[in-house]
Formats: structure tokens, sequence, C-alpha cells
């Protein structure tokens, strides 16, 4: 049997494993739910299926299963007696997962050879939005663009080229594809999360809230256990936020979004919890305590506090808190690492927000008038991280010009 995308042969004797897997990469790529136990019963017809052992290791990596390393090892183990481009594609994904801040050229140089492979293509755009600093919103488009002839209409390509798009400030080009790929499947979490996205950065709250809501009231059922649920239901309650409707957005936040409910990954689960009760304290001004499941959490990810997008969204959490200790205890991690342009970046952020906590505005606004634009897109992740340094500036003037 083919592969779908690639046109390529699988090693698998069973044809039902063939289309279960085939089922399993679109759940994966749509962020919906069922994918794990797609593959799960993929690999009971067939326990040597190398792609669909690896596509597993990739979900029980993102879920952070504590048997993860058992897909990996019978991903590596079948891998040996399957086919040459079947190896290719399970030493990449593996090196993608297990050292995406190293593995760019191996990825680049599989997918220029099989640029219709979109869950390596994929994994390889998460590894650049994260990594690849101040020249992202370019590399991201531009890969998605390079592989766009070999994938046609593939709703799974148009919602990520029209994401990228949209993040590289081509809102109407990036509308229109996210449209298109919901049309295609507009079940489709990962599209949905994307037209969010759009919608978030043009202002369009009342838009957003009725999208979302309309969405969630055909797709829930089958979406719940979906790797982007909780991030939906996150825009959702940004959304409702943003409208003054901030009782209703909180109770959304934590029946749906917090790291004790979330369906996210590490990265994701820390990127809402942080950006949601930042803005709330830059609004309210009323610092809340962090509750046990967010400070297990920034436990969890506490061993990538160098990188920008983790230490912004760690000092959020902290300065959401009016926890001074804290932050302080964030800078001398960091100010302990060596210098690198990601190690000062870090402790640029969060030095601007213990400063604002502190109540020295002038001095987090200057700060945060050190960072460049460029500097800015580096600390990784979508717009909506870039946002919150701005709605950070903001609240710095506000209080000057009242002081």
């Amino acid at each position: 049997m083919l592969e779908a995308r690639t046109g390529k042969p699988l090693s698998t004797r069973s044809v039902e494993a063939a289309t279960l897997y085939q089922e399993g990469v679109d759940l994966i790529l749509g962020s919906e739910s069922g994918a794990a136990e797609t593959l799960d019963r993929a690999l009971t017809l067939d326990q040597h299926f190398a792609l669909a052992a690896a596509a597993r290791y990739c979900i029980a990596m993102d879920a952070g299963e504590p048997d993860a390393e058992r897909f990996r090892d019978q991903a590596q183990t079948a891998a040996k007696d399957a086919s040459d481009w079947e190896r290719q594609h399970v030493e990449v994904l593996l090196d993608l997962i297990e050292a995406p801040g190293s593995s760019r050229d191996l990825a680049m140089a599989y997918v220029e050879q099989n640029p219709a492979d979109l869950l390596i293509v994929s994994q390889l755009a998460g590894r650049m939005f994260f990594f690849d600093g101040p020249k992202k919103l370019e590399t991201v488009l531009a890969l998605f663009e390079s592989v766009a002839p070999a994938l046609g209409d593939d709703w799974a390509l148009l919602a990520r080229l029209g994401f990228a798009a949209s993040e590289a400030g081509q809102r109407p080009r990036g509308r229109e594809l996210l449209q298109r790929a919901l049309t295609l499947r507009p079940q489709s979490l990962y599209s949905i999360h994307g037209m969010a996205h759009l919608l978030h950065d043009e202002g369009a709250a009342a838009e957003s809230a009725e999208l979302l809501q309309n969405w969630l009231k055909q797709y829930e059922a089958g979406a719940r256990e979906g790797q982007m649920y909780g991030h939906v239901q996150w825009h959702l309650a940004l959304s409702e936020w943003q409208l003054g409707q901030r009782d209703a957005a909180m109770a959304r936040y934590q029946r749906y979004c917090a790291p004790s409910t979330t369906s996210c990954g590490p990265i994701l689960t820390l990127a809402d919890c942080g950006g949601f009760l930042l803005r709330d304290f830059l609004k309210t001004g009323q610092p809340r305590p962090l509750d046990a499941d967010v400070l297990k959490h920034i436990e969890t990810v506490w061993g990538m506090l160098g990188h920008p997008f983790i230490a912004l969204h760690v000092a959020a959490l902290y300065a959401s808190a009016g926890d001074i200790n804290g932050l302080q205890y964030c800078e001398e991690a960091l100010a302990a690492l060596p210098q690198s342009a990601n190690r000062d970046l870090s402790l640029a952020l969060v030095r601007a927000l213990d400063r604002f906590s502190s109540g020295d505005f002038q001095g987090a606004a200057d700060t945060l008038a050190s960072l460049s634009p460029e500097a800015r897109i580096g600390i990784g992740g979508s717009h909506v991280e870039r946002m919150l340094v701005e709605l950070l500036e903001s609240a710095c003037q506000a209080h000057l010009q009242s002081s």
C-alpha cells in the first residue's frame, strides 16, 4: 500500500494497519482526538510497522507519556527491516523530537528529497518557530511554500501555509488559505487554531468568539482529547476576556487551559497559562497566587529557562502572582548560564517583569525599549507572544503617565 502524501510504499503486510497509520497521521496533523488509539491499533496489527511506531512516539513525547521510549525503541528496531526512505523518515522524525535544537540540517536535506512528507515538514516547522530566532517568520513560510507544489490542495498543508502567511503579515492570504483548509476538513483543531490566531492579530475578538463558539458546538465532541483542544479553548477564553467577560473567561481557562486540565503539551500549556494570567494581571493590577499545578508546571519546564520563550512565560507567571522572589530566582538562574543571545534576551525579559513588579516602571520600560523588533521575533512562538511584550510596555507607560 502507498503512503497517501508521498506515494511511496509502506513496509507492512497489513492493509488495515497501513490505513490506520494514514488516519493516525491525519489526526496528528489536525491535532484531533484519537491519534494515539488509532496508531495503537495499527501497531497491534503489525508491531514491526516502523512509521506507525515513530508517529506514536511523536504523540507520546508531546503528551509526556511516561513509557514513551518504548515506541522509539520499537520504531528503531522495525526500521532495520524497512525501506530506505522509511529508515530515513524514522531517523529524521526521532531527531526532530529528541534534539530539536540541532536537527535542522538533517531535516532540511530530507525534505528536499521528500517534500510531500508532511509529518516531517510539520515537525520541522515547529522546530523553526521555536529555534530560528529573528528569521523564523521567513524560514517557516519559505519551508511551506517550498513543499506546496508537491502537496497541492492538501488541507493540512493549506492550514500550515495559511498560519505561516498570517504570522508573516500576509493576513488576507492567510485567511483565504485557512478557510480553504477548514472547508476541506472542518473538524481540524489545527486549522481552527490558525484562524483564531489570525483573528487575534486583527483585533477581532467578537468575530473570534463567535467563530470558536460555533465550531465547538459542532465539533467539540470529537476534539476533546486533541492536542490543541485546550489551546483552542484558550483562544475562546482570551476572546471573552477581551470582550469584558472576565468571569466567564477565567472559568473557561480553569476548566480547559490550566496545567491540570489542558490537553496540550508542556510548552503550549506554559504559553497559555503564562499568557493568560499575565494579561489579567496587567489589566486588573490584582496579583493572584499561583495554583499548585502551575508551580509544578514551572518545575517541568525549568530546564529550558535559557530559551526566551520559556523565560518570558515563567516570569509572566511569577509576575502575575506578585512573586518578586520567584522573579529574582529566575534572574539568578539565567545569570549563571553561559552568555549567549538567547540567554541575554531571556534575562532582559525577566528583568523587565521583575522591575515592573517591583514598581520600577521606568526601568522596565527602558529594558523593553532595548529589545529590537528582530529580538522580539526571536522570542519564538507566534505573534501572541510578542504582544505580551507590547502589553507590558503599555502598562509601564500607563503607570508612568499616572505618577
